[in-house]
């Protein structure tokens, strides 16, 4: 399973994973903007199940999150304000 997440070229992101009862499933793994430049931010995480949570943040602010759906195989996302 792999995180795109449409952001803002040149900014580092980072994801986490959140169980659906609020468990740290992974925290702030590193997104890659992939192609340079292309405002597509790709991430890989390791341990994510049905239901879980994931939010993209840029530095300490919330950027977007989604819950994960795997019968659509995608995290379903929500920008941030």
């Amino acid at each position: 399973m792999r995180i795109n997440f449409p952001y803002i070229t040149g900014k580092t992101l980072t994801f986490s994973v959140y169980t659906n009862t609020g468990g740290v499933r992974e925290m702030a793994g590193t997104m890659t903007e992939t192609p340079a430049s292309s405002g597509l931010y790709l991430g890989d995480p390791r341990f994510i199940t049905a239901g879980d949570n994931v939010i993209i943040k840029e530095s300490a602010v919330s950027v977007g999150g989604g819950e994960y759906q795997p019968e659509v195989r995608d995290v379903i996302f929500e920008k941030g304000a």
